[in-house]
């Protein structure tokens, strides 16, 4: 059974919205990520959906529902509470169809609502309301014996659940006495002809016991072909979760849970214990690993392939508890193992999203806008994208960071580019100071990638502080920070190991950004004449003012200046040295 439309009027912080569930060509169903701030109602959109599933469920089977002094209770608190104020009347209408393309309809109106406001929503929408004020719910009952007995047979071999934000999982070292009490002690796991749960907010206990079965079956040699295909749906759960391909469940040493997770050869047997029990999981890995669990035990009646079992499930804020390498590269993985599944997520994660258009493809799941559902185009991506980048550099530079610290050698001067290690290097030589080179490294505070650099100015500079300050016990040799002359930084000293200055700012010089503020105003005047493409001014008020170098030509400026220039052009590179100097000389 998929969710083929759903309309919501009037209900919470949703004004109007009526939604096509998407769907691939060849009938599967893409994904559907729910995006928005919090309190636009990407969770009253899901109450809806699960609601119907009861109520649908309960008409089929009798151990769907709690039953109270008055009949069966319904999931949702129905009424005027979901109104929004000052409207007098709502609805939540959704459509439904079997793998027959059978219809299956249910509707939830507040007040007087009209057989006229259904087919505004849904053209096509077949029940209709009582015409009166007051509450209803009602949902297709149907009378065919041989279509509701395919109906439940659908149900039990299919996918209906809801895993919502408060799903939480016992991590291993809790008491027991503790376990499954206070917050949720009135939590019920039915049993009976369904056999399963709808919504899940905990099911340690139920994967536990499953997957103990079926390691122990296979340890045995006990199982059949049928159970094999189970065996290969949670191993290839576990291996996209660690982002290993060698590895499966096994049989752990006595004392605990004793599902581990062990290293296999090529014949697939044991050769190392990876995690002598999958207790030993993070948080967010025991997560994933029950989320996935539970729609291949939810579907193994009979047992299939990852890519032949159907159903809806709805996962409310998938993201939480997760690293940002599981939002983004594992968990779009898992999603694609069940392509007949029907996913309605809501999310708060770019990178969960950016993750599901390079393992997807953009056009292969749909991402709606709350309150009123709008679709977001590809263009909206960028954003994501951006904000995932400069994550991964922040990440790359401060990896690179600690692999420079933990190298030193020798003492090391940072500067902002590459033309400055080679300018002042010419200085030391100009200087006649070649010799005292060795006494040091000079290196640029990013990357040379070939084609320019990265990370590599004046921000790169105060983030290398601000790390190296936060992991000062790992530096075995002294560092200088060597800023800029237009820099607003303050000479600063951490523990005689890291030092941060600043070069001396010349304000005649027409450049006032960058190294080559150290040069002679007379000189910059000849350079301008030999190089007059590699400069251009800022125009403010008709006047050209603040000279720059043109983006791409600074190699050529140095190494023209490096080839032409004397001692006395670089007379201010002096003030340097004698900061280099100043540095070495600390004990």
């Amino acid at each position: 059974m998929y969710l083929k439309n759903i309309a919501i009027k009037n209900i919470g912080p949703i004004d109007e919205l009526s939604i096509q569930l998407p769907f691939n060509e060849n009938g599967n169903p893409k994904p559907l990520l729910l995006v928005g701030e919090n309190g636009a109602g990407k969770t009253m959109f899901q109450s809806q959906i699960i609601d119907s599933l009861y109520e649908i469920g309960s008409n089929l089977f009798h151990d769907v529902g709690i039953k109270g002094a008055e009949g069966r209770n319904y999931y949702k608190v129905s009424g005027a509470i979901n109104l929004q104020i000052g409207k007098d009347k709502g609805f939540s209408l959704l459509s439904f169809v079997d793998s027959e393309n059978q219809k299956i309809e249910y509707f939830d109106k507040i007040g007087n609502v009209t057989k006229q406001d259904f087919t505004s929503a849904i053209a096509d929408y077949s029940l209709s309301p009582n015409g009166q004020n007051g509450n209803q719910k009602h949902e297709i009952v149907i009378h065919d014996t041989i279509k509701k007995e395919n109906l439940e047979k659908e149900w039990i071999q299919e996918v209906h659940i809801f895993q919502p934000a408060y799903r939480y999982e016992e991590p291993f070292w809790k008491n027991e006495i503790f376990k499954d009490k206070q917050r949720f002690e009135d939590k019920v796991n039915y049993t009976g002809v369904l056999g399963k749960e709808i919504e899940i907010i905990s099911s340690t206990k139920e994967n536990k016991a499953y997957l103990m079965d079926l390691v122990l079956d296979f340890t045995n040699n006990r199982a059949n072909t049928i159970d094999q295909v189970t065996w290969n749906n949670i191993n290839s759960i576990l291996r996209k979760i660690k982002k290993k391909d060698n590895i499966r469940f096994g049989i752990g040493p006595r004392g605990g849970y004793r599902v581990s997770i062990v290293e296999v050869g090529e014949s697939l047997e044991p050769v190392k214990t990876v995690l002598p029990s999958i207790d030993n999981l993070s948080l967010g890995e025991s997560i994933l690993l029950n989320l996935f669990i539970n729609i291949i035990r939810h579907g193994d009646k009979p047992p299939k392939l990852t890519t032949d079992i159907r159903g809806i499930v709805a996962i409310d804020e998938i993201d939480v508890h997760l690293h940002t390498d599981l939002q983004n590269a594992v968990l779009p993985e898992l999603i694609r193992l069940f392509p007949k599944v029907q996913f309605i997520i809501t999310t708060h994660s770019p990178l969960f999203i950016l993750g599901m258009k390079n393992v997807l493809g953009e056009n292969n799941f749909e991402i709606r806008n709350m309150p009123n559902g709008e679709v977001i185009t590809a263009e909206r991506f960028s954003e994501f994208e951006n904000a995932y980048k400069v994550l991964k550099d922040t990440q790359k530079y401060e990896a690179d960071m600690n692999i420079k610290i933990q190298e030193l050698n020798k003492p090391i001067v940072f500067v902002e580019g590459p033309t400055d290690v080679k300018y002042i290097q010419k200085a030391y030589q100009l200087f006649a100071k070649e010799k005292d080179l060795q006494n040091f490294d000079i290196d640029i505070i990013g990357e040379d990638t070939g084609t320019g650099t990265k990370n590599s100015n004046n921000f790169a500079l105060k983030n290398a502080k601000n790390f190296i300050k936060s992991n000062i016990g790992f530096v075995k040799q002294k560092v200088l920070l060597l800023n800029d002359p237009e820099e607003n930084v303050a000479d600063e000293t951490i523990n005689n190991l890291l030092y941060v200055r600043k070069m001396k700012q010349y304000d005649e010089n027409p450049l006032q950004h960058g190294i080559e503020n150290l040069f002679h105003k007379t000189f910059i005047d000849q350079l301008k004449e030999a190089k007059k493409d590699c400069f251009q001014y800022q125009v403010i008020g008709g006047e050209e003012k603040n000279l720059k170098i043109v983006n791409g030509k600074k190699v050529e400026i140095c190494e023209w200046i490096c080839e032409n220039a004397q001692q006395e052009e670089f007379e201010n590179f002096q003030y340097i040295i004698d900061i280099i100097e100043d540095f070495l000389k600390v004990q």
